[in-house]
């Protein structure tokens, strides 16, 4: 068991969406030029967004700290991930404010404490 068996899919409606193995993920970070994303680079360079906020001028800038703790909390639930049997897929369920795990055997979804 370990990342290998851990998947998270990013959402966007730009760049629609891309499941990604865990332990090709080698940088999750949120940057404010870019505030609308939340980026994880993969293992050569290829980089994957996931939108943490909706387009449009209505929306509000995500704080830096939210950021930081969003970027945060996906390495966290994907370290507890990893450490449960079985293969998960991690979504990001809304805008920034869970991530749930589901086995990919389709077993349904529960939030990563």
């Amino acid at each position: 068991m370990g990342m290998q068996d851990v998947w998270v899919r990013a959402q966007s409606t730009v760049y629609g969406s891309r499941t990604v193995r865990a332990d090709t993920i080698v940088q999750v970070k949120w940057e404010r030029q870019s505030s609308q994303y939340l980026t994880l680079v993969v293992k050569g360079g290829d980089e994957v967004y996931h939108q943490v906020r909706s387009c449009g001028s209505g929306a509000r800038p995500l704080r830096e700290e939210d950021g930081t703790a969003l970027a945060d909390g996906l390495l966290s639930a994907m370290a507890k991930t990893a450490a449960v049997p079985g293969s998960h897929l991690l979504v990001l369920d809304g805008t920034g404010v869970q991530w749930c795990r589901a086995a990919l055997d389709g077993t349904g979804v529960q939030p990563v404490s």
